[in-house]
């Protein structure tokens, strides 16, 4: 009997029956996916896996395969757009949340600091921030059935993943816990993704200290026979002028490449020139992952026996996943902040309601509606089972620092440079509050704006914002190169007014706001072209009060030189003047206005939409619309000063064109791009402007003309490379009808100025 018994296990191992199979995977940032490929071929070919251990990109692939998503699944997640945003940092569109960002300025660059440590919190310690991803996780992973969130043996694959301790100097292997922790604890490669405290330990990247947990697999497991697949190696020695070599050097240990036992083989993808963090070229890391393994398939086929049939592995994948739970939230937490900021986040910006069941979807945008806040850097989420059906939120919040400096302008070849700088200070113990002031500085504009803006404790994510406002622009006689002397000044406009305003949102893309403001703007101007030093110039102020509404839906994809989304704005605004002009000895009357009173009222609409997108080219259009029921000022001049400047792309905000003022106008637009990877542009923009009724000059006072007599054109094409921190372009512009219509310009940066009073 006996004798029979050995024989009948003889048998069995001669069939491969009992045989198990571990795979590894090493890390590898975007070269690590070619796991996926490894993955891929090996489920053709029948070849099962029973272990699964990774590092980094390889636990990230490892884990949603131990969770139950097949090869093709996971090639399909890692290829998309989406997917590549997630490594980037960016936001989709539909997520992103217009309300807290709707100031724009002229930044390019900004940190955060505190008072306490100024040169350390400035410094970044990573360049992604992983919020979106960590969510992406939360959903992909963290949805397992519920006997597999403790104990990772209970995975539709058993599982393990490493990372590292970096205040030990040692090597952490997860086995149990929640799985989209332990993954992000292993991805979490220095400078580039923030490390993970789990469990009091702050934990980086795995393969810092085991980028291969090949012995992992054999202690932990135990298989037959193991599959390697590794797509990453040991730094070479330091050289001695080379920074960054010493530094990849002080950060990582050496890490074992081979596998621990005889009956194993390793697969090594030759990625060739697709780097750590060319994420862009996932689909090329997994083709050549599937081929290098289809390459060695007869000898891992000799090597493993037993075949697992596609039928087989797919009913044991769908009885798995019949028992994943669904996202169902019931309840959420908020950790790191006070109580009473805690109730401030969960009541008016997550806004959750008593006895509200939140799908992932909805979870989604209201996490990323709070993650867009200023004063939120980081949220990391985490799923608790709570019953069989529900889930609490677990949100672990890191707060920014509460100062903030940022820089940025506009510098051109043309003599309209100008330089930024801000500085803001944010508090939230409560309520957030934040106090800002900003400067621009040049020689066409200069601005200083003083700010506060306080969230109201109300249900609505609602804000009010007294401010405090000095404007100048200083137009010129020429419009000329840096390479030509500027002409004297024939125009100066001097703002300063105080205000408040009520900022309402509305959904995720728009805002209402309601405002008053009271100032004076001052002009000094010559009314003709002809002077010289020692003439002087006319002047005209306006003292004036006014409250306004305006709506605001934006989700174009730039501040400048959109390429996506749309914008609509409709703004009205009732104004009470009282003017004051004294003549200067170019004008043609002597006649001096006191105390004049001048009311008017106005309404714009502009709506931009780039509505077509195919392969490389993009089309947009542009509709704009202005009615004012104004009366004309003393002169021809200063009524023109006071109208409306019709301005559809950055540059012509620069220019002084009596033909593109007046009180009332439509105009339409063409917009042409055509892009390459969303970082370099070449626009081609049409624009027709028809004054309603034109303003003319009639010996120097100003009249109306009968009704669209004569409209102009306007155009320009730039080729634009969009940096990280702004546009670097070559622009030609035209201004139909002008004495000089063609203008010039190579500039980097953003033609941005603070809020108008009365415009």
């Amino acid at each position: 009997m006996k004798t029979i018994v050995t024989l009948f296990i003889i048998f069995l191992g001669t069939i491969g029956f009992a045989q198990k199979v571990g795979l590894v995977f090493s890390g590898g940032g975007a070269t690590g996916y070619a796991h996926i490929g490894v993955l891929k071929a090996l489920e053709e070919n029948n070849i099962p896996i029973d272990y699964i251990t990774g590092t980094s990109a390889g636990a990230l692939v490892g884990a949603m395969y131990a969770s139950g998503y097949s090869p093709m699944e996971i090639e399909y997640l890692a290829t998309t757009e989406e997917f590549y945003n997630l490594t980037q940092g960016i936001i989709d569109e539909k997520y992103k949340y217009y309300f807290p960002n709707a100031d724009k300025t002229a930044e390019v660059f900004g940190v955060r600091f505190s008072k306490d440590s100024v040169f350390q919190t400035i410094l970044p310690t990573n360049l992604l921030n992983s919020t979106m991803l960590d969510l992406e996780l939360m959903y992909l992973l963290g949805t397992n059935p519920i006997t597999s969130k403790l104990n990772f043996d209970h995975l539709f694959i058993p599982f393990r993943c490493v990372a590292s301790d970096i205040a030990t100097k040692e090597s952490v292997v997860f086995k149990n816990g929640n799985l989209s922790t332990a993954v992000r604890a292993s991805m979490a490669y220095p400078f580039f993704m923030s490390p993970l405290k789990v469990n009091g330990k702050l934990l980086f990247d795995g393969g810092l200290y085991n980028n291969f947990p090949a012995t992992e697999m054999y202690y932990e497991f135990n298989p037959d026979f193991i599959i390697g697949s590794n797509v990453s190696y040991n730094e070479p020695p330091p050289i001695e002028d080379d920074i960054m070599s010493q530094i990849r050097n002080m950060l990582t240990t050496y890490s074992d490449y081979s596998l621990p036992c005889a009956e194993g083989i390793i697969i090594e993808p030759k990625l060739g020139d697709i780097g750590t963090f060319d994420f862009d070229k996932i689909k090329d890391a997994i083709d050549i992952g599937y081929q290098t393994t289809l390459a060695l398939m007869d000898s891992i086929k000799y090597h493993v026996e037993r075949r697992v049939s596609k039928q087989e592995l797919k009913d044991k994948r769908t009885q798995y996943l019949s028992k994943k739970v669904k996202i169902a939230i019931d309840n959420i937490d908020v950790n790191n902040v006070s109580e009473q900021e805690a109730s401030f986040i969960k009541r008016k910006l997550i806004k959750e309601k008593k006895g509200e069941v939140l799908n992932y979807e909805e979870t989604k945008i209201r996490t990323l509606h709070l993650y867009q806040n200023e004063y939120i850097k980081s949220i990391f989420p985490v799923l608790k089972q709570t019953s069989d059906s529900t889930q609490s939120l677990i949100l672990d919040i890191k707060k920014e620092k509460p100062f903030r400096v940022a820089i940025g302008g506009h510098f051109s070849s043309r003599p309209v440079n100008e330089g930024f700088l801000e500085l803001s200070y944010i508090h939230s113990s409560t309520t957030p509050l934040k106090v800002y002031a900003n400067s621009y500085f040049g020689k066409f504009y200069g601005s200083v704006k003083l700010g506060l803006q306080y969230y109201l404790p109300t249900k609505s994510d609602s804000y009010f914002e007294p401010i405090f406002v000095m404007n100048r622009w200083d137009y010129f006689t020429s419009f000329t190169t840096f390479f030509e002397d500027v002409k004297p000044s024939f125009l100066i406009v001097n703002e300063k007014f105080w205000g408040f305003k009520y900022n309402l949102p509305i959904a995720l893309k728009g805002k209402i706001i309601i405002d008053f403001k009271n100032g004076i703007n001052e002009y000094d101007y010559y009314q003709t072209d002809n002077f010289t030093n020692q003439d002087t110039a006319d002047f005209t102020s306006m003292l004036f009060y006014s409250p306004g509404v305006a709506f605001i839906r934006n989700n174009l994809n730039r501040k400048h030189f959109a390429s996506a989304g749309s914008l609509l704005e409709i703004h009205t605004r009732f104004v009470h003047g009282v003017e004051h002009t004294v003549p200067g000895s170019t004008s043609l009357t002597d006649l001096e206005l006191h105390n004049t009173f001048r009311n008017w009222f106005f309404a714009k609409v502009k709506y931009t939409n780039y509505f077509m997108r195919k392969s490389l080219y993009r089309l947009g259009i542009d509709l704009e619309g202005y009615y004012a029921y104004k009366p004309f000022l003393a002169n021809y001049t200063a009524t023109i000063l006071s109208a409306e400047q019709y301005a559809p792309f950055p540059d012509a905000k620069t220019f002084f064109y009596k033909d593109f003022r007046s009180n009332q106008y439509i105009s339409v637009g063409i917009m042409n791009v055509f892009t390459i990877n969303d970082k370099v542009d070449f626009r081609a923009e049409v624009y027709y402007y028809q004054p309603i009724s034109n303003i003319i000059d009639n010996n120097g006072q100003a009249e109306y003309s009968t009704l669209f007599f004569k409209g102009y054109e306007m155009a320009s094409a730039s080729f634009i490379y969009h940096s990280k921190i702004g546009p670097l372009r070559a622009t030609l512009n035209y201004f139909g009808q002008q004495k000089y219509p063609l203008s010039f310009q190579l500039s980097f940066g953003y033609i941005i100025f603070n809020e108008r009073g009365i415009k």
